[in-house]
């Protein structure tokens, strides 16, 4: 994972942003992971460097999570240290009128490279009376689906949604081929599960779902009309692809 070119995706689209951010120092990095005996991935540890401070207000685990080193290091000072030897905090829920709080925590026994996937603890349970939830995404996936959302997505005008069900993670290097025949360019890093591409003023995030497998597309443009002829052409050319059904509303009607 290469934070240079999540970071280049950011400066195009939004320089101001870059100065305002926090980073950690190195030193206090080192102190902590000394002390709990604990080797972190190297792209948690740059994204530390660079935002572990403040993150100008991006949240990449949501609004009510807290992912600044000094919340994370007070955590640490009160997780057993059964949960601290295998699982490592990186968000904490802040909205106490939740009735549970659920955090998020990398699985350090799983690491692959520079990245670990991500499982999900509830607060103030000890470990031997839950059993840690799959986010079924790596910290760098997660971050590279919140950096395309906030910086890309969210800013255009109109949207879709396209989901195929598949059985296996396969379906996503064909997706991705299929956008690429159509003229998108991936502008973030192929990652396992998650594809980010652009064609002009179109953009597609694209998704491996484990749980229930499916490969879920997200689309975003300013174009309503030409953001219906990519969601037509993906109807036709993914073999049983439709949009999801929306959610039920009151009284059971759609």
């Amino acid at each position: 994972m290469d934070w240079s070119l999540v970071f280049e995706f950011i400066r195009q689209r939004d320089p101001v942003f870059l100065s305002r951010l926090e980073g950690v120092p190195d030193a206090a990095i080192a102190t902590l992971t000394a002390g709990r005996d604990v080797t972190l991935p190297g792209f948690y540890v740059e994204f530390l460097r660079r935002m572990g401070g403040s993150s100008n207000d991006y949240c990449p685990f949501g609004a009510t999570q807290d992912h600044r080193f000094s919340a994370i290091a007070e955590r640490l000072g009160e997780d057993d240290d059964a949960l601290s030897s295998r699982f490592f905090p990186v968000a904490l829920e802040t909205d106490e009128s939740q009735v549970a709080l659920y955090d998020h925590y990398l699985d350090l026994r799983r690491a692959e490279d520079d990245d670990v996937p991500l499982v999900v603890l509830e607060q103030g349970v000890s470990l031997d009376l839950q059993l840690p939830v799959e986010s079924h995404e790596t910290f760098g996936e997660r971050i590279t689906t919140s950096v395309f959302s906030h910086f890309e997505l969210r800013l255009r005008a109109h949207h879709e949604v396209v989901t195929q069900g598949c059985e296996g993670s396969g379906v996503l290097p064909r997706a991705v081929a299929l956008l690429q025949r159509a003229g998108f360019v991936p502008v973030l890093p192929l990652l396992g599960r998650v594809a980010c591409l652009q064609a002009g003023p179109l953009s597609v995030h694209a998704w491996f779902d484990e749980n229930p497998a499916r490969l879920r597309l997200r689309l975003g443009g300013d174009d309503p009309r030409a953001l219906k002829q990519l969601a037509d052409r993906l109807f036709a050319d993914l073999h049983g692809a439709r949009r999801p059904r929306p959610p039920k509303g009151p009284r059971g009607v759609r």
